[in-house]
């Protein structure tokens, strides 16, 4: 599964143009606003046609204050241009991204929750059977990661832990062989 900015990244890419036309005659679609209007919880939306398609593939929602300043408070992306949100991210009144979900699946249904303190993710749940509940989680400190807890069997238990260096490699591994919620074997 790719990460929330690996895909941004894509998608920016995608909407730049077609590679095999040489960069002189390239049709490059502008970016730009297609409207604005209120939401009924008292934010601003912004739909934004990225690729010249008249519909939108990002929505920005900002609050607005009585100055007319506005805070971006969440980004909803379509990655794959299929008109479904594929990407949600969070904003703090700073501009701090707090929270990003991710359909990682395009299936419509959010599998990827990253979680952010100071513009640092701290944690990932992931879903990775697809079952509409996590079984992934994963921690970080200083943007690296420490320590990750699965469930393998499905029974919404942690059974599973690995534990990280400074570089990332696994140091530490233990599991639950007997379904106690308490690590019965170590690897180290």
């Amino acid at each position: 599964m790719l990460r929330v900015s690996s895909l941004i990244a894509l998608i920016a890419l995608a909407a730049c143009g077609r590679k095999s036309t040489p960069p002189d005659t390239m049709d490059v679609p502008t970016a730009h606003a297609i409207s604005t209007k209120p939401t009924n919880d008292g934010l601003v939306e912004e739909e934004v046609d990225l690729d010249g398609d008249g519909k939108p593939e990002i929505w920005n929602y900002y609050r607005e204050t009585k100055d007319g300043t506005r805070f971006l408070v969440r980004k909803e992306l379509d990655l794959n241009l299929d008109g479904q949100v594929d990407v949600i991210s969070y904003f703090d009144d700073e501009g701090n991204l707090t929270k990003e979900e991710m359909d990682g699946d395009f299936d419509g249904k959010m599998d990827w929750v990253d979680h952010y303190e100071n513009g640092q993710r701290v944690m990932s749940e992931v879903d990775t059977d697809y079952d509409g509940k996590p079984n992934v989680w994963s921690y970080y400190v200083d943007g690296k990661i420490q320590r990750k807890e699965r469930d393998t069997n499905g029974d919404g238990r942690i059974d599973y832990w690995e534990r990280f260096d400074e570089n990332g490699n696994v140091i530490k591994t233990g599991a639950d062989t007997n379904g106690d919620g308490q690590v019965d074997t170590r690897d180290q």
